[in-house]
C-alpha cells in the first residue's frame, strides 16, 4: 500500500474506532470516572488504528488473513475494554462482548454486500470509506435499538443469574463462529453468489429470532425477580402486621387491667398507705411507657418499620439514631417504603453484626420540596468496594431497593469513608 492509501486507511479507522467506542460505552455501565474511562478509550483507539494499519500493510487489503487477524485483534481489544470499563458482573460482560462481536461481523458483511451491489466501480479508497460509512450508520441504529429495547432488561436482571447469562452467551457464541466464517469468505471475495447471500440472510433472521427468545427470557427473569421481591416485601408486611396486632393486644390487656390497678390503688389509699400507693402508681406509669410504641413520624407504615427496627437493634445491643419527618400522607406507596427501608435497615444491622462494631446506625428521613430523602449509615466490615456509586457485590435486597427507586425516577448512591458506609436514596414524590 502507498503512503496515500495508508493515510486514507488511517482516517477511515479513526471513524470506525470512534464508532466502536460509542457502541461499547452505550452497552456497558461505566465503572470509573469519565476522565479515566476516556483515557482507556483513547488507548483502545490508538491500538485499534495501529494494529489495523499494520495488518493491512502486512497482508494487503483483499486477503482472508486480513479479515481474520483484523477481527481477532479488534475482538481481543473489545474484550479487555469490557473487562476494564464495565461495572457489570462478568457473566453480563461476556454476553455483551459476544453481542458486540456478532454485530461487528453482521455489519461487516452487510457493508461488503451493499457496497459491492451499489458501488461496484468504486476505487479501493472509495470502497473503504463507503464500507465504513455503512457500518457506522448500522452501529448507530443498533445502539439506538439497544438503548430503547434491550438495555432496560439487561440492567434489571441481576448478575447473580450466572447460569442463565452463561447459557445465553453460549448460544450467542455458536452464532458468532458462523458469522466469523461469513466475514472471512465475503472479505476474501468468495461466496458472493446468491446462495451465500440468502444463507447469510437466513442466519441473520435466525439469530434475530434467538434474540427475540432471549428478550422474552430476560423479561421472564425480570418478572420472576419482581415477584420474588414482592413476595419478600409481603412477608415483611405480614411481620409488621403481626407486630401491630401484638401491640394492639398489649394495649387491650393494659386497658383490661386498668380497673384492677385502680382497685389496688383505692385499697391502699383506704388503708392510709399513701407512700405505697404513690410507689404503685409510679411502677404502673413505667409499665405504660414500656408498652407504648415509639413514635418517630406520623406516617403509619414508616413508623412501624422504624419502630420494629429500633426494637431489633436494641435487642442486638446496637446503638441507633433515628430522625424522621415523613408526613401522615405521602405520594410514596407503602410497599415501596417497605422495599427501601426494610432492606436498607436490614443491611445496616447485618453490617454492624459482621464487623462487630459498637458504632451507631444513623437513619434520617426528610422531605425537601417534592423529594423524599432517605439516608442510612452504619459501620461496616473491611473489603467493601464502591464502584460508580454502588456496591460492587450486592444481593437481592439492594436490587429491590434499586427497583423501587427507579419507579420514582430517583437516585441511590453509596459512600464509604473510614469504615463507615452511607447510602443516600432520593425519591421524586
Amino acid at each position: 500500500m502507498t503512503g496515500s492509501d495508508m493515510i486514507h486507511l488511517a482516517a477511515a479507522m479513526v471513524i470506525l474506532a470512534l464508532t466502536h467506542i460509542f457502541c461499547l460505552s452505550a452497552m456497558t455501565e461505566r465503572k470509573y470516572s469519565i476522565r479515566k474511562t476516556a483515557l482507556i478509550y483513547g488507548v483502545f483507539a490508538v491500538l485499534f488504528i495501529g494494529l489495523t494499519l499494520a495488518v493491512f500493510a502486512l497482508f494487503g487489503s483483499g486477503s482472508a488473513n486480513t479479515a481474520f487477524v483484523s477481527f481477532t485483534s479488534t475482538a481481543l481489544m473489545a474484550f479487555f475494554m469490557f473487562i476494564l470499563t464495565s461495572a457489570d458482573a462478568f457473566c453480563k460482560k461476556l454476553f455483551l462482548f459476544i453481542s458486540h462481536s456478532i454485530l461487528f461481523c453482521i455489519f461487516f458483511c452487510i457493508a461488503i454486500l451493499v457496497c459491492n451491489a451499489l458501488f461496484p466501480e468504486l476505487s479501493e479508497t472509495g470502497t473503504l470509506y463507503a464500507r465504513n460509512l455503512v457500518r457506522t450508520l448500522l452501529y448507530l441504529l443498533a445502539v439506538v435499538g439497544y438503548l430503547k429495547f434491550l438495555r432496560p432488561y439487561v440492567r434489571m436482571v441481576p448478575g447473580t443469574k450466572k447460569r442463565t447469562w452463561y447459557s445465553i452467551s453460549l448460544v450467542s457464541m455458536l452464532f458468532l463462529v458462523v458469522f466469523i466464517a461469513f466475514v472471512i469468505f465475503l472479505y476474501a471475495g468468495y461466496g458472493h453468489e446468491h446462495e451465500t447471500i440468502f444463507l447469510f440472510a437466513a442466519v441473520v433472521l435466525l439469530y434475530a429470532s434467538v434474540l427475540w427468545v432471549i428478550f422474552g427470557t430476560i423479561r421472564y427473569m425480570n418478572d420472576e425477580s419482581k415477584m420474588e421481591l414482592i413476595g419478600k416485601n409481603a412477608e415483611y408486611l405480614q411481620g409488621q402486621l403481626a407486630l401491630a396486632k401484638e401491640n394492639e393486644l398489649t394495649a387491650k390487656t393494659i386497658r383490661h387491667d386498668f380497673r384492677h390497678h385502680n382497685q389496688n390503688i383505692a385499697a391502699l389509699l383506704q388503708k392510709g398507705d399513701i407512700k405505697e400507693a404513690l410507689r404503685y402508681i409510679e411502677q404502673y406509669d413505667e409499665s405504660l411507657d414500656a408498652a407504648k410504641p415509639k413514635e418517630f413520624c406520623p406516617h403509619a407504615t414508616v413508623n412501624a418499620i422504624l419502630s420494629s427496627f429500633s426494637i431489633r437493634a436494641q435487642k442486638e445491643n446496637i446503638s441507633v439514631s433515628i430522625s424522621a419527618d415523613t408526613p401522615e400522607e405521602s405520594p410514596i406507596a407503602d410497599m415501596d417504603f417497605v422495599a427501601i427501608l426494610s432492606n436498607l435497615l436490614e443491611n445496616a444491622l447485618n453490617g454492624c453484626k459482621e464487623c462487630g462494631s459498637q458504632g451507631e446506625i444513623r437513619v434520617d428521613l426528610h422531605s425537601v420540596a417534592d423529594k423524599v430523602v432517605i439516608v442510612c449509615g452504619n459501620p461496616c466490615r473491611p473489603g467493601l468496594t464502591i464502584e460508580n456509586g454502588m456496591l460492587r457485590k450486592r444481593g437481592t435486597g439492594i436490587d429491590s431497593v434499586v427497583l423501587a427507586v427507579r419507579k420514582y425516577s430517583g437516585d441511590i448512591r453509596y459512600e464509604l469513608e473510614d469504615g463507615y458506609l452511607t447510602v443516600c436514596v432520593i425519591l421524586n414524590a
